[in-house]
C-alpha cells in the first residue's frame, strides 16, 4: 500500500539540516531510502521499524522507529506515527505517516 508522508516543522528543519550539509550526503541518501520504504514497504526489513514507546505518551498515538543506518556510531533514525488519513475529492481514502523526526538515534 502506498502511504503519503507528512513532516512535522521539525522533522522538516531536520531533513533541510541534513540535505544542506556537505559532510551528510550519504547520510542524506539513506534517509531517502528510508522513507521511501514507509510510503510503500513498512515491512522492509532493513528499517527494522518497532514501536518507541518513550513517545507514545507524547504524541497520544503509537510511535514507530524506523532504522535509516545500522552498527554505525550515532546512527540516524526515522521517528513517525500513522494518520491523520486524509480523504481525496472523490471520497478516496488517502493513508498518511507523519515523520516526527530524523535524528541521530538518542541515547536512551
Amino acid at each position: 500500500m502506498h502511504r503519503e508522508l507528512r513532516f512535522t516543522p521539525t522533522a522538516s528543519e531536520q531533513l533541510s539540516a541534513i540535505e544542506n550539509n556537505p559532510a551528510l550526503k550519504s547520510v542524506l541518501k539513506q534517509v531517502r531510502k528510508t522513507l521511501g520504504y514507509l510510503e510503500t514497504n513498512l515491512r522492509a526489513i532493513s528499517l527494522q521499524t518497532h514501536k518507541y514507546e518513550s513517545l507514545t505518551s507524547r504524541y497520544k498515538r503509537e510511535v514507530f522507529e524506523a532504522y535509516v543506518q545500522q552498527n554505525t556510531p550515532g546512527a540516524y533514525r526515522v521517528f513517525w506515527h500513522y494518520g491523520d488519513d486524509e480523504t481525496d475529492n472523490k471520497g478516496k481514502r488517502i493513508p498518511i505517516i507523519t515523520i516526527i523526526a530524523i535524528v541521530p538515534h538518542p541515547d536512551d
